[in-house]
C-alpha cells in the first residue's frame, strides 16, 4: 500500500489506516512554545472516566497543626467533603461522506487530506471547548461553576469551614498589577481556612495580551517604565509557564471583557479534564450506502469544568 498516492485496490482498512496516521500524526502534534491546549496536563488536570455522568465535590482538607504539650490531648481534626455537584460526559461527532471514485483513487490526495483535516479540526474543536468552558468562562460562570455555586473567579467564595475567598480581581495586565495579583493568590486560604500554600506557577492569558504577558515576565528590569528596579518576575518567577489562546479572546469569546481577563494558577489548581475516549474512527463501505459512498465517522467524548477555585485567581483588566 503507498499512503497519500494511488494503488489499484485498497481495502476499506487499508483506506482507513491511511487516513489514520495521518489524523493521529496532526491530532497528537506539539503545539507551539506559549499556545493554550486542552492536551497541556499541567493546565488541564487530566484524567479518564468510565461512565457518562460522575460526581465530584469539594475536599475541607485537615487544616494547620496544632500546638501539643507534654501529655497534653492530642486534638482530632474533623475532614470532610461537601457541595456535591454531577457533571456529564460530552460527545463531539463529525461525519464525512467521500465518493467511491475520489475515496478509491484518492484523487488530489483526498485520503490523506481528510485525514489531516479530521486531525486538525478535532484538536481545534478539543482545545476551543476545553478553554471556552473553563479559563474563558472563569468570571462569567454561565456554562461552568464551581461546587459552591459561584463562577470560578468570584469575590464570594464560601469554604467548607465557613471563611470568606475572593478570588477576582479587576487591575490590568501590567507588572504593578500582576504582583498584586500574584499577591491576592500567595494570601489565598484553603478549604480549611489557613493558607492555602500556593505559588505563582502558570499564567493564562487571551493572544491579544501574549506579547504584554510575555514583556512583563521576562524584561530584566520592570518592563514599560523609565526606572531601573529589577523585575521580580524575571529574576524571582523566571520560570512561569505562559499560555495563550485565541478561544480567550473576543472573537472567540462572548464572556465580558475577554480580551483583558487573564488567570494566575498555582500548581493545585483545578481546571479539570475528565475523558470517556479518545478520538477514534470508523469507516463504513459503500455497499451499506444508498449512493456508492464511504463514509467516515470520527468521535471523542469528554468534559471540561473547574473542580473548585483553590489555586487560581482571575482579573478582569478593567481598572
Amino acid at each position: 500500500m503507498q499512503i497519500g498516492g494511488h494503488t489499484a485496490a485498497l481495502s476499506p482498512d487499508d483506506c482507513q489506516t491511511a487516513i489514520d496516521e495521518v489524523m493521529y500524526e496532526t491530532f497528537t502534534r506539539p503545539e507551539v512554545p506559549g499556545y493554550l491546549s486542552a492536551q497541556d496536563g499541567w493546565f488541564f488536570k487530566t484524567d479518564a472516566t468510565d461512565s457518562m455522568a460522575f460526581i465530584y465535590d469539594e475536599d475541607s482538607n485537615v487544616g494547620e497543626f496544632n500546638e501539643t504539650g507534654e501529655q497534653e490531648e492530642v486534638i482530632s481534626t474533623n475532614t470532610r467533603i461537601g457541595n456535591t455537584k454531577t457533571k456529564r460526559i460530552t460527545k463531539y461527532t463529525k461525519q464525512i461522506p467521500v465518493s467511491w471514485e475520489a475515496f478509491k483513487t484518492s484523487q488530489q490526495g483526498k485520503r490523506d487530506a481528510i485525514g489531516r483535516q479530521v486531525g486538525e479540526r478535532a484538536r481545534v474543536t478539543q482545545d476551543h471547548q476545553a478553554i471556552i468552558n473553563t479559563y474563558g468562562d472563569a468570571v462569567a460562570g454561565s456554562i461552568n461553576t464551581t461546587p459552591d455555586g459561584d463562577a470560578y473567579a468570584s469575590n464570594s467564595h464560601t469554604t467548607l469551614n465557613g471563611a470568606n475567598v475572593d478570588n477576582l480581581e479587576t487591575v490590568a495586565l501590567s507588572a504593578d498589577n500582576l504582583w498584586t495579583v500574584v499577591q491576592s493568590l500567595a494570601n489565598q486560604k484553603g478549604q480549611d481556612g489557613d493558607a492555602g500554600s500556593h505559588n505563582f506557577e502558570g499564567l493564562v492569558v487571551p493572544f491579544i495580551l501574549y506579547k504584554t504577558a510575555k514583556e512583563t515576565l521576562g524584561s530584566p528590569l520592570v518592563p514599560f517604565s523609565g526606572e531601573n528596579q529589577i523585575n521580580v518576575f524575571e529574576t524571582d518567577y523566571g520560570q512561569v509557564m505562559l499560555r495563550a489562546s485565541i478561544f480567550l479572546g473576543s472573537t472567540y469569546n462572548t464572556a465580558s471583557n475577554a480580551n483583558t481577563t487573564y488567570t494566575v494558577l498555582g500548581r493545585n489548581h483545578q481546571m479539570r479534564r475528565k475523558v470517556l475516549e479518545g478520538l477514534s474512527t470508523s469507516m463504513t463501505e459503500p455497499k451499506y450506502s444508498p449512493n456508492d459512498t464511504y463514509v467516515m465517522r470520527a468521535k471523542f467524548a469528554e468534559s471540561h469544568f473547574p473542580g473548585t477555585w483553590t489555586g487560581g485567581v482571575s482579573s478582569q483588566g478593567t481598572a
